[in-house]
């Protein structure tokens, strides 16, 4: 992680925690939405007049977790 990046991720997290209060033992969670933040950010970019954003990465949309063959046995099926 670069300096830079790693700088604005804690200056952002630490501007979470001040923003809900100082609680104690949230730190990873702060941490983690400001990396999700930042994330976000380096995605998009604005287009040379301001008009739109380009979006340089798109996330496949996640699919529902299907349930394994087998997860239900015969003798616990409802009905």
């Amino acid at each position: 992680m670069s300096d830079r990046r790693h700088e604005w991720i804690s200056k952002r997290a630490y501007a979470i925690w001040e923003e809900q209060g100082r609680p104690n033992g949230r730190n990873g969670e702060h941490w983690r939405q400001a990396v999700a933040e930042r994330d976000a950010l380096e995605r998009t970019q604005a287009s040379v007049d301001g008009r739109e954003v380009l979006v340089k990465f798109r996330p496949k949309p996640q699919r529902p977790e299907l349930p394994r063959d087998g997860w239900l046995t015969p003798t616990a099926k409802a009905g």
